[in-house]
């Protein structure tokens, strides 16, 4: 796949000018800086371009632009709809599966995984070894249910992990399975597991970006290991959809 051309909607030859106001606005929200967004290689692409996300389905009325975040190897990306449609705010190509996002190297130091693109340039920005998966079940495959290939990526073993899901994750059981079912994995190739708790005011979800920007300071983040009773009944549950996959795969 070619992943299309950024573009210039905004004039002038600064920084700014490489983006549509609104998605520069939204990565200004995240706290992210310029050297963080050129570094990462975010841009807004053309307007005529976003068909490239949808393919045959056709570009619905209500997106009239998008941010693009290109993945490493230069053949993916997934980009941010304005406006998003529904629940679904992130597009990619059709006939593509979940990829693991790493828009920098990574080196030996614990290391962070992070839910959505955003999140993991405002960890790396702040110092963190981070790699992201653009939701919470985006580390699985949907047409194998195994785990993707991304993965193999990296090297788990000896590892010290901790995986920091938006704050509903601790509200909603199906969502704690899935971080569960990510650190069980994970810890399966050697990795040692924590999870990250971001505190939740209101009903409003926040992410780690959001975190950051409000002052928030990640290393004092109440972490829990998969042993831990936060995650309680969560091992019986995991029991029981490895075994249905097994037998899906059987």
């Amino acid at each position: 796949m070619q992943l299309v051309a950024p573009y210039h909607l905004i004039p002038g030859g600064n920084f700014a000018g490489h983006f549509h106001r609104d998605h520069l606005a939204d990565l200004r929200a995240s706290g992210l800086t310029d050297d963080t967004i050129r570094a990462a290689g975010v841009y807004s692409i053309r307007p005529c371009d976003i068909a490239h996300f949808f393919g045959r389905r056709g570009v619905p009325e209500e997106v009239s632009s998008a941010l693009c975040f290109p993945y490493q190897g230069g053949d993916f990306a997934r980009i941010k709809l304005f406006a998003a449609l529904g629940k679904m705010k992130y597009s990619q190509p059709p006939g593509t599966g979940a990829r693991l996002y790493m828009p920098f190297a990574v080196d030996d130091r614990p290391f962070y995984v992070c839910e959505g693109e955003k999140k993991t340039l405002s960890a790396w920005q702040h110092g963190f070894n981070a790699v992201g998966i653009g939701g919470i079940w985006n580390w699985l495959s949907k047409a194998t249910r195994s785990p993707i290939a991304d993965l193999n990526l990296i090297r788990w073993d000896g590892r010290e992990v901790t995986i920091i899901p938006d704050s509903d994750v601790f509200n909603r059981v199906d969502l704690l399975r899935a971080v569960y079912a990510l650190g069980r994995e994970l810890q399966s190739q050697g990795a040692t597991v924590y999870v990250a708790q971001i505190p939740q005011r209101g009903g409003a979800k926040i992410g780690l970006d959001d975190f950051i920007v409000a002052g928030g300071v990640v290393d004092r983040l109440e972490v829990f290991a998969l042993s831990h009773r936060v995650f309680r009944g969560c091992d019986h549950w995991h029991g029981q959809w490895k075994f249905q996959k097994a037998l899906q795969a059987a």
